[in-house]
């Protein structure tokens, strides 16, 4: 009699659902041959790999494969992988345990402010420092790198030693074994994703850009890094210090196939597992993402939908937290949200999709950054694109997300405030520095909502124009009339300090118009009037302080005469 798929024989393995640790699964149960990544790593010349995923797509699966290949172990690993595609190389197999291995995760580095997210952080890498305790007492070890060791396992090192400790412990690594190490880090954005919504992005930052730079930046103590993660963010934002760093995303076609399941494999598993004719349901169900325009299925859906005797349901639903997400969609605008609203209803929009989410800390700012947001996270797949113009076409990847979108995109964003959309307008104008946009979005909304005599002196325009840049407080500690510099700018908006976005000064002019002057000469009027009020910006050094500070300052001169505004920048 036929076994059931609950009921393994030899050739049904049990399968790895839940389970990441791979010498196990690789000895004891049903495994797809992703050995490629490996053979890939060693053929490319990049020092450092970045592979964003989304969630459950076998991240932190493959970083313990990477472990088991590349570290140098007591006993053997050679015979897990014998059979696999990396074995058929002798080249690559001769890299088979022999190099030290530095793996850490951060999935659990989440505190409530940015002391209690160290102290996490320093128990993650304080198990990876006393996993290598011997190599501390060896005699290659010098001074420093013991004392730092001792305080980071003790849980008392300084904001220096933290920041530090990766190089440290990959120098330690390099001297005790003469080889470099291989350095294997996991969830590297979970923290800093974590941080970004609770108001410490810009520590969480900085630290990453230390660590990761003081052990992998041109590659002296670093034989390979790999570094897991969800989103691909601009490198000039936490991987500023790698100048040796190869992004894989979603988007890229190397190494498509080395997360998630192809449809070979999952023909090859529903055959194993005794439903071949299954194939097509699953095949609604869990297939349709796009990796580098290659068709791959979700592993945890399609392991748990087999396990669960071939019950097709969303397993993908609240797997884990997409905090950056909810975060974004508690700023969405009414006209994003009935975007939203509508992809859900056609099933598929063109819409602008750039490949990286541009620097964190401006994430969150820009409502429109949802789209490649989603693709990232997963919950939408590319169809096509992006284009030359960052238009790319997206579409719900199957079934099963199509309701996890409705469940964890649409349900929670209809119980969240909003805020309008020409307001909003108004404000990203303003801080990207698109002054024509800016001051057609200004005359817009007085036309609109203002009567003429309410224009009649500077007082109303300022108090008009500060209420709407309010909206900014979120961003911004925005000063009215306050000293900077030699004087009192108008408005002066300073970025806080979790916010990647620059300074912004505005001084007001109303020009004297003689009684009935012409179209041309009040225009002339109102253009001079913005020039002066920019002038005055610069001679009376309203952005000093913010400049000296490091921030970028974008000065606008404003010339404003009933609903009629010029601008100078």
């Amino acid at each position: 009699m036929e076994s059931t798929p609950d009921k393994p024989t030899p050739a049904r393995k049990p399968l790895p659902v839940g389970n990441s640790d791979w010498p196990h699964v690789a000895a004891h149960n049903w495994l797809a041959d992703k050995t490629q990544l490996i053979s890939g790593l060693l053929d490319r010349d990049a020092t450092v790999a970045l592979f964003t995923r989304p969630r459950r797509f076998g991240k932190t699966f493959a970083i313990r494969m990477l472990r088991t290949f590349f570290e140098k172990t007591p006993e053997s690993n050679a015979h897990l992988f014998e059979g696999t595609r990396v074995w058929e190389n002798p080249e690559h197999r001769a890299e088979q345990g022999r190099y030290p291995v530095i793996s850490i995760t951060f999935k659990d580095a989440k505190g409530a402010d940015w002391k209690s997210t160290c102290t996490f952080i320093e128990y993650a890498v304080a198990q990876e420092f006393l996993r290598h305790e011997d190599v501390f007492a060896s005699p290659e070890c010098k001074a420093e790198w013991r004392a730092a060791s001792d305080a980071i396992r003790m849980g008392r090192s300084t904001d220096a030693q933290l920041s530090s400790s990766l190089g440290i412990l990959a120098a330690a690594l390099h001297a005790h074994y003469g080889e470099k190490p291989v350095i294997l880090i996991d969830e590297y954005d979970s923290p800093i994703n974590w941080a970004a919504t609770r108001g410490f992005g810009e520590d969480a930052l900085q630290f990453f850009r230390n660590f990761l730079s003081a052990a992998m930046k041109d590659g002296e103590h670093c034989r390979l890094g790999v570094i897991t993660g969800i989103l691909r963010v601009a490198k000039e934002g936490v991987l500023s210090g790698l100048n040796n760093i190869k992004v894989h995303s979603v988007f890229e076609k190397d190494f498509a196939d080395c997360f998630g399941f192809t449809e070979e494999e999952v023909q090859g598993l529903l055959a194993t597992y005794g439903h071949p004719e299954k194939m097509p349901e699953a095949k609604d169900w869990y297939d349709g993402y796009r990796f580098g325009g290659l068709e791959i299925y979700n592993p945890w859906s399609l392991l748990n939908y087999v396990d669960d005797g071939f019950t097709p349901k969303a397993y993908w639903t609240s797997t884990s937290s997409n905090d950056l997400v909810t975060d974004v969609l508690s700023r969405m605008t009414p006209r994003r949200r009935d975007e939203l609203a509508d992809m859900f209803e056609k099933g598929e929009c063109l819409v602008p999709c750039p490949g990286d989410l541009g620097p964190y800390g401006t994430i969150q700012n820009e409502p429109r950054r949802i789209w490649p947001l989603l693709v990232h996270t997963g919950y939408l797949k590319v169809l096509s694109g992006p284009d030359d113009n960052d238009q790319a076409k997206l579409a719900f990847p199957n079934k099963e997300l199509r309701r996890v979108f409705r469940d964890e995109i649409l349900n929670p964003m209809c119980r969240v405030p909003t805020i309008g959309d020409d307001l909003q307008d108004i404000l990203a104008s303003l801080t990207r520095g698109d002054a024509e946009k800016f001051r057609k979005s200004i005359e817009a909304f007085l036309v609109s909502s203002a009567s003429y005599f309410d224009m009649a002196h500077e007082d109303f325009f300022h108090g008009l124009l500060l209420g709407l840049l309010a909206l900014g407080r979120d961003y911004y500690e925005i000063k009215s009339n306050r000293e900077e510099g030699d004087g009192r700018p108008d408005i002066a908006m300073k970025p806080r300090p979790n916010v990647q976005l620059p300074g912004v000064i505005l001084e007001f002019k109303t020009p004297k118009v003689p009684p009935r002057a012409s179209q041309k000469r009040i225009d002339a009027l109102l253009a001079a009037a913005a020039r002066e009020a920019r002038d005055q910006i610069d001679e009376k050094r309203y952005a000093v302080e913010m400049e000296a500070a490091g921030l970028r300052v974008l000065k606008y001169g404003i010339g404003f005469l009933g609903k009629r505004v010029a601008l100078a920048k």
